[in-house]
């Protein structure tokens, strides 16, 4: 081994590491960025529940942030537009805050208290 084996090798695996990551890595990314740039909203702790119910399944809620980031806008105006839809589908949103102890992310989830919103004719 010369003096020159170790930079060589170790700067071989920098240009194939380097090389190799933007190509497998930058298109999730690069859909995830607002079409606007950087957002600055910021979801706060008072961050919002969406209940669904899906004809056949059990009802379900999960916890949504307060911000949607890809299109930096209040997620109250734009949740809609992810919901599932079609004949029976129900989808309600209401703020975790007023809703202290909520099962998040659980099946057979039970009603929302203090309804913000909604969407769906199984409602």
């Amino acid at each position: 081994m010369n003096a020159l084996t170790i930079p060589v090798t170790v700067a071989s695996v920098l240009v194939v590491g380097a090389c190799g990551l933007p190509l497998a890595s930058a298109a999730p990314y690069t859909t995830l960025m607002p079409k606007s740039g950087p957002c600055e909203l910021v979801s706060g702790p008072n961050d919002l529940i969406v209940w669904q119910h899906v004809p056949g399944f059990p009802d379900y809620s999960h916890l949504s942030s307060a911000v949607d980031g890809l299109n930096c806008k209040p997620a109250l105006e734009t949740w809609k537009g992810y919901q599932p839809n079609g004949p029976g589908y129900c989808n309600k949103i209401a703020w975790a805050s007023d809703n202290p102890g909520y099962p998040v992310d659980s099946r057979y989830a039970p009603p929302l208290k203090n309804v913000i919103d909604q969407v769906g004719d199984g409602c």
